[in-house]
């Protein structure tokens, strides 16, 4: 019996090794070929997603206007876009604020929708001017790599700013809770 379990384990083990040899033989010019083709693979699924106007960044991280960071709730804190509506929210947990989930719900309409594809190495970027109820217009740069890790800041006309960061999402992926909007 533990010959037998000894000649299976060096099969399995021979097996592995051809395997993990072949793998080896992958040339470096042919790694970076593998590299470059996953990479724009993973930038025109962002671009589809930019120009379905369906996306949602679900931050788990805020940055306010002097670059203080402070770790949130991404299921409550988000910046996102359908179709012509854009929606900002900010929340905290353990508070009860003006959107009923600890904070502020600003909706409005998407005035301007830019996108930019950049070459093939860089980030594509969304220009976006977002016209919110209750506080004015307010013009929101998205940056997404190909991780899909994205950066929404978001500059209001009286010199607001403070920024979003976390992962992009379809809406029909995204589990964000959307509170009561001001107006």
């Amino acid at each position: 019996m533990k010959l037998f379990a000894l000649s299976i384990f060096l099969i399995f083990f021979q097996i592995n090794l051809s395997f993990a040899q072949k793998e080896k033989k992958i040339s470096r010019k042919e790694r970076k070929e593998l590299k470059r083709q996953r990479h724009i693979e993973q930038k025109q699924a962002i671009l589809d997603l930019f120009y379905s106007k369906k996306w949602v960044i679900e931050a788990h991280t805020v940055f306010d206007r002097y670059n203080q960071s402070y770790q949130l709730n991404p299921t409550i804190n988000f910046v996102g876009v359908k179709d012509e509506e854009g929606a900002l929210q900010l929340g905290f947990d353990g508070l009860i604020g003006w959107n009923g989930v600890g904070g502020v719900t600003i909706d409005g309409q998407v005035t301007k929708y830019e996108i930019k594809e950049g070459k093939e190495n860089s980030s594509p970027v969304i220009n976006l001017r977002f016209q919110g109820r209750g506080i004015g217009a307010a013009v929101i740069n998205v940056t997404v790599n190909t991780s899909k890790q994205a950066t929404a800041r978001v500059n209001g006309d009286f010199g607001d700013r403070i920024t979003f960061s976390g992962i992009i999402k379809s809406l029909e992926e995204s589990s964000v809770y959307k509170g009561q909007s001001l107006f």
